[in-house]
């Protein structure tokens, strides 16, 4: 996945943290947190050489689908100003400015995930990018692959 990582010519997002941190260690490259923009429901993005965008995973990508959803009801982005310079706006900025898209999708669980205590919306990551492949697929007229590993 690494090797794949940095020969992909294209824009690359790495959310999770998890995920980061193993790019993170596996280049020697460091990630570092961004708190210019702070929002209250979306954790902060970071940056590391290499990643045109690095986010905190399911809580950032719950909010992607959410975005997508609804402007795919009025036609448009439906981002609110707020989402423009969150984690997940800029995802969706990204996704909306590329004609393909491939996600790489990890398959271990995320003991985190599993916890009762956590919020419904929290669907494991296949599910929720499994959901934005399909807006992104049948609203945005996008090529999406997913591929687990």
């Amino acid at each position: 996945m690494i090797r794949e990582f940095v020969s992909f010519s294209g824009k690359k997002i790495i959310s999770g943290g998890t995920t980061a941190n193993i790019v993170s260690r596996e280049l020697g490259r460091k990630v570092k947190l961004n708190l210019r923009h702070i929002d209250p429901e979306i954790p902060p993005v970071s940056e590391m050489e290499g990643a045109d965008l690095v986010t905190e995973g399911i809580i950032t990508l719950g909010r992607v689908a959410e975005i997508l959803e609804q402007g795919s009801r009025i036609g448009a982005t439906a981002s609110t100003e707020r989402d423009r310079e969150n984690g997940a706006g800029k995802i969706v900025e990204h996704l909306l400015d590329s004609d393909r898209i491939n996600f790489v999708v990890g398959t271990r669980i995320n003991d985190a995930h599993q916890d009762p205590n956590m919020p419904v919306e929290l669907e494991i990551r296949r599910n929720i990018v499994k959901r934005i492949q399909t807006l992104l697929a049948e609203h945005y007229l996008k090529e999406v692959t997913i591929r687990y590993v």
